[in-house]
């Protein structure tokens, strides 16, 4: 990084968070949260507006950096903008955040936004805060609250999203996945949705199985 003083501007961070290699620009986002976290993360939030898949991608990661400083910030985004864009890269925003920081607790303000986001109108959207989801019921802090969530998705009409609900509970080793997937499997008339039931909960009585093994 050039620069003419001891340490890089902020400018200089984002001119390097442009650059095309991924290590430039996560070290640049690294060095924005140590030195600039303040001013750094709202351009970052702004950035997920852009047009360019790349910007808006490494302004994901580079979010998740931030820890919990970016939860109100990203919930302000969901809630209040007309850009699509936007609005997909919260929940992705919200799984690197819990991939960086993972015994960190997710707020209830959070919790409620992903409740609500299994039925939004937007399937990626929808794939994004099943992703989530997922990762947050392998924490023990949120776990429950999560499984609740995905059980509840399963009753969908929605096939494609009582699909992915499904195969996030299957990850998640705990008996109450076990029960929600033994229920969708006894209620399920759709051959699509029996299949779905019958593989997620192999799976899941796999790891379990293997876990209770180690």
């Amino acid at each position: 990084m050039e620069s003419n003083s001891s340490f890089p501007s902020i400018d200089e961070l984002f001119s390097d968070f442009q650059h095309p290699n991924p290590r430039i620009q996560e070290d640049a986002c690294a060095l924005m949260v140590e030195h600039y976290p303040q001013e750094a993360l709202p351009k970052l939030i702004d950035l997920l507006t852009d047009k360019d898949p790349k910007v808006y991608r490494a302004a994901v990661k580079g979010i998740g950096l931030f820890g919990s400083s970016a939860f109100l910030p990203l919930l302000d985004v969901y809630s209040s903008t007309d850009n699509q864009t936007a609005r997909r890269c919260v929940p992705k925003a919200f799984v690197q955040l819990f991939k960086n920081f993972p015994d960190q607790p997710f707020p209830e303000e959070v919790m409620t936004l992903l409740e609500k986001g299994v039925d939004d109108d937007d399937m990626v959207v929808v794939q994004g805060v099943l992703m989530c989801l997922g990762q947050i019921g392998k924490q023990e802090i949120r776990s429950k609250d999560a499984i609740k969530i995905l059980s509840n998705s399963l009753k969908s009409e929605n096939i494609a999203l009582v699909f992915s609900a499904s195969q996030a509970l299957a990850d998640i080793p705990d008996p109450d996945s076990e029960v929600a997937l033994k229920a969708l499997l006894s209620g399920a008339s759709d051959p699509m949705i029996r299949g779905a039931a019958e593989s997620s909960l192999a799976r899941l009585e796999n790891l379990m199985s293997r876990q209770q093994d180690q």
